[in-house]
């Protein structure tokens, strides 16, 4: 099903870990918002995706491309929990990474 979120989890995880062992000290707040509790899916993915825009922005030019990808996928799933635009949006990006 296209519409379904992906476990998106692992791969922040491992985003995380690269960033730490690169030296990126913004890590520490995408890591405290991945291992937060949410009372609502809904909340935990727009938290997730404040906290991963916020690294981005944090990390500009510092951060090497493999991260910012793995990233950048995680932030598209994290879009899919929107409405409206957004989500269309995120669905159209989706596809394009995937072929």
């Amino acid at each position: 099903m296209p519409n379904r979120i992906i476990d998106y989890l692992p791969l922040v995880r491992e985003a995380i870990a690269e960033a730490r062992s690169a030296g990126l000290e913004a890590a520490a707040d995408l890591d405290r918002s991945a291992a937060a509790s949410f009372t609502s899916s809904s909340e935990m993915l727009q938290e997730h995706g404040l906290a991963i825009r916020r690294f981005l922005k944090a990390t500009q030019r510092s951060l090497p491309q493999s991260i910012k990808s793995k990233l950048q996928v995680c932030l598209l799933e994290t879009e899919m929990a929107s409405t409206g635009w957004r989500k269309l949006v995120a669905q159209l990006r989706r596809r394009y990474v995937r072929s």
